[in-house]
């Protein structure tokens, strides 16, 4: 009986452990697939933001640059996080130069900032936010190619 018991747990603490360790990956893949935040992004406007050698592919390095400088944009105080204040912006002046009026307001969300917030403290730090975007990314990459085409860029989402 007591053995039973010490294999239950450890099933049970191995299947809790693959759970939380994928947990933002499917809040990423819900994310994207949902949304204005998803239909936002899946623009052909957003993906030549992204494309800086403009070679209409989006390699992942040029993914992170981008998701990296939207960060610090993000970032008024410049203190490494980005508070609630900081995520929503002056009403009226809440536009990021980085990215279409339409992307920017719908990343700009308390649901959005919320998804990002991967240890709950209500701020999303760098990696936090770089990190929700890898799986994106990483989701987004049927190829396995490490860059995205524009079929894969317009590709409905799979959540």
């Amino acid at each position: 009986m007591n053995m039973n018991t010490k294999k239950l747990a450890c099933v049970a603490a191995a299947l809790l452990s693959s759970f939380v360790l994928s947990a933002p990956a499917f809040s990423a893949d819900a994310m994207v697939g949902t949304g204005g935040y998803a239909r936002q992004m899946h623009k052909m406007e957003m993906m030549k933001m992204l494309d800086a050698d403009g070679n209409h592919m989006v390699s992942a390095a040029e993914f992170d640059d981008y998701y990296g400088s939207l960060f610090t944009a993000l970032d008024v105080n410049k203190d490494g996080v980005v508070d609630e204040k900081e995520w929503v912006g002056v009403k009226g002046n809440n536009k990021l130069d980085l990215a279409t009026g339409g992307y920017s307001r719908e990343l700009r969300t308390i649901k959005m900032m919320g998804a990002m917030d991967a240890d709950g403290d209500h701020k999303v730090n760098k990696e936090e936010f770089v990190n929700f975007h890898k799986a994106i990314f990483n989701s987004l990459d049927k190829s396995g190619d490490k860059q995205l085409n524009p079929q894969e860029w317009l590709a409905k989402h799979a959540g």
